[in-house]
């Protein structure tokens, strides 16, 4: 089992500014609408997304947060994010691993986007006790990750989601299998 480490992934942002073509893509560009769809209306008092990267889908998300932080481990992509969003001032963008980087605040909102399965185990198991944490009762947790494995993630979505779905502190609301990937929405009780 093998994981990106931040190195790997500000590699990518160097060797290519958009590697996952999140600006492009008709696969990304759904996967944003229904993502924000799940997220809801709104407005957030203050949400975070967890592995921004670039800002694409933070700029959507912005307008219905009062305040919303962004976390990404790539200097490049953060350096980028903070380009895209400098006509949001509530939203804050962090550079740094998760879950260490992630601030000791509470949050009604919480997204992490194809994030979650390229944590090792222990950064797994200790970002999902701080979601438990920072995340307020009545919270949504709105996760979406790619549904085929690769040798660089640790975990499959399926994975990822099953224990989202099982664990005790949550409560599925919502469940997609939206061909190449799965949407769960979940509430904190």
């Amino acid at each position: 089992m093998s994981h990106m480490t931040p190195n790997d992934f500000e590699a990518r942002y160097q060797q290519d500014p958009d590697p996952w073509d999140y600006e492009q893509s008709d696969y990304e560009q759904a996967k944003y609408e229904a993502t924000l769809d799940a997220c809801g209306d709104g407005p957030f008092a203050n949400a975070l997304e967890l592995g921004g990267s670039i800002g694409v889908f933070t700029e959507m998300l912005a307008p219905r947060c009062a305040a919303l932080t962004t976390v990404d481990v790539a200097r490049t992509a953060a350096a980028m994010a903070r380009r895209r969003l400098v006509d949001f001032p509530q939203v804050r963008v962090i550079r740094g691993a998760i879950p260490e980087a992630v601030p000791d605040q509470q949050f009604d909102l919480i997204v992490a986007s194809e994030i979650l399965y390229y944590l090792a185990p222990e950064d797994l198991d200790r970002t999902l006790s701080l979601i438990r944490a920072r995340l307020v009762t009545g919270g949504r947790l709105v996760a979406v990750h790619w549904r085929p494995p690769g040798p660089e993630r640790p975990f499959t979505a399926a994975e990822v989601h099953a224990r989202l779905r099982e664990d005790p502190w949550l409560t599925p609301l919502r469940g997609d299998e939206a061909g190449i990937y799965l949407l769960d929405v979940l509430e904190r009780r």
